[in-house]
């Protein structure tokens, strides 16, 4: 007997030398090793093992979750799907497919820029091409700043066109005109 395995060969009551028995998994169940045993010197030859291949629930991920109820168990070609809280970005596939009994590569959630109107009024400075109260950017991105209407620019100030580095933003300033 095999776990998780049945006989499909047609079963004797004596096996001669070299005689053969062929197994099959039981569904959701991947053979490993030959499908059969063979007769030698009146014992059964090393018998194949099936491998449970459904998944278990995809795993939690840093500023994200599995979008939809988790089930306790996923079949081989089933799929979860991600999805970033909000003033995060995805990298990465959003979906995951269950093979193996493994899930493929998972996404990854990075801290997104948040450029707040408060943070703007206090620089005297608004978003040079949208108007918005918030703007959610990636690491990496540019943002571009101007001057609020009646301020110009402090000479002392950071760049007007900021880059967004691991979520925070270093934010130019204008003075009074």
């Amino acid at each position: 007997e095999i776990p998780n395995a049945h006989i499909t060969s047609t079963q004797q009551e004596r096996y001669l030398p070299g005689a053969r028995v062929r197994y099959e998994c039981e569904s959701n169940f991947q053979m490993m090793g030959g499908n059969y045993v063979t007769c030698t010197n009146g014992g059964w030859s090393q018998a194949p093992t099936c491998r449970d291949v459904t998944c278990e629930p995809p795993p939690e991920i840093a500023g994200g979750k599995v979008q939809g109820v988790k089930k306790s168990r996923y079949l081989p070609g089933e799929s979860a799907r991600y999805q970033c809280w909000q003033g995060f970005q995805m990298t990465g596939a959003s979906t995951v497919v269950c093979r193996n009994g493994t899930w493929t590569v998972l996404p990854k959630c990075k801290v997104a820029c948040t450029a707040s109107e408060e943070d703007m009024s206090r620089n005297n400075i608004e978003l040079k091409w949208i108007s918005g109260r918030k703007l959610y950017s990636r690491s990496g991105d540019f943002i571009e700043f101007r001057c609020e209407r009646g301020y110009l620019e402090d000479p002392a100030s950071p760049p007007f066109r900021a880059q967004c580095m691991a979520g925070t933003l270093e934010y130019p300033r204008c003075k009074p005109g």
